[in-house]
């Protein structure tokens, strides 16, 4: 879809001013998510989530003359390897000229954290999956 509008440069990304989320390539489009060239910001539902929110406030912003800056946003994975078990990993990213770099603030799962530790992110996970989706959808 990206391509067949123009929004994707040779890469197959749609390059984007990371302060803004405005295409480089086609004016008044916002691109966000997985279709945009993000840099370091990881192509995850929770990055996405925080760059629509960002994004929304990006246009708000506009439609209204207010001014605002973007706020760093935060991204966090979760990966169920089994039954009460969960690795995570989570960031902060700010725009860095027209990517997202990484910010100070990220976590990664210890490897060698205790199996309570491993469930107590598999509760993590099943919480943040119920929020992503009501804030969602409803």
């Amino acid at each position: 879809i990206a391509a067949l509008a123009a929004a994707a440069d040779r890469t197959g990304w749609c390059p984007i001013d990371a302060a803004t989320f405005a295409s480089k390539l086609l004016p008044d489009v916002h691109v966000i998510g997985d279709a945009c060239l993000g840099g370091g910001i990881p192509k995850s539902a929770g990055a996405a989530q925080a760059q629509g929110k960002a994004c929304a406030a990006v246009v708000v912003r506009d439609l209204t003359g207010r001014s605002s800056e973007p706020p760093p946003l935060t991204g966090i994975c979760y990966s169920l390897v089994a039954p009460n078990t969960a690795f995570s990993l989570s960031g902060v990213y700010q725009p860095k000229g027209d990517l997202f770099a990484e910010v100070e603030g990220g976590r990664t799962s210890s490897l060698d954290a205790p199996r309570s530790a491993r469930a107590a992110e598999a509760d993590a996970a099943t919480a943040w999956f119920k929020a992503l989706t009501y804030d969602a959808f409803g």
